[in-house]
């Protein structure tokens, strides 16, 4: 059995994995490359999100792509950003992060996401392997997507989170191995 961390979102055998890779590869960078859009429509929409939390934040692409916002970065896989935040954000925001997470965490981690959002809590999660692997680590030889889960499977954990759900996206994206399909959330304290 996997040794749990202090706050119960990712086993340490992981985060020192993720901390590895984050260090060696170019990975954690597609935050803004899927999501900028919709983060973009959200902020032009929404005046009053002045404050932001990255959930997952890898490099940075979120902040960087939004400047005029105030971010907070946390990534437990990046020893520099792992210290975790305190209190509510008018914005979180959490991109291509929910399908590496710990399937035994996910529950954790949606109810951490939801504690951190003061107003409106955005996801963006790949519902397909990437067909790259873990060379080494906890999951040595599986897709990094460790949590592959259909559309309809996240919505619905989402839905238990007690947030109002404003918005549900299932994008579906031709590529040369087949269809791969993304889901787009959005969920609004009330």
């Amino acid at each position: 059995m996997a040794k749990l961390s202090v706050n119960d979102t990712i086993s340490s055998e992981y985060k020192d994995e993720l901390n590895k890779k984050h260090k060696n590869e170019k990975w954690g960078v597609t935050g803004a490359k899927y999501s900028g859009g919709a983060i973009w429509n959200l902020l032009r929409t929404r005046k009053y999100l002045l404050t932001a939390l990255d959930y997952g934040a890898g490099r940075g692409s979120v902040a960087q792509a939004f400047p005029d916002i105030s971010w907070t970065e946390y990534d437990p896989g990046i020893l520099e950003k792992s210290i975790r935040p305190n209190g509510r954000f008018d914005l979180v925001t959490c991109t291509d992060v929910m399908e590496h997470v710990e399937i035994e965490y996910v529950d954790a981690v949606i109810a951490d996401l939801a504690e951190y959002t003061g107003k409106v809590l955005f996801m963006d999660i790949a519902c397909f392997p990437t067909n790259s692997v873990f060379a080494s680590g906890p999951y040595e030889g599986e897709d990094v997507h460790i949590t592959v889960r259909e559309p309809q499977w996240w919505i619905d954990k989402f839905d238990e989170a007690g947030l109002l759900k404003h918005e549900t996206q299932v994008i579906t994206k031709r590529t040369k191995g087949g269809y791969r399909e993304r889901v787009q959330l959005i969920y609004e304290r009330v």
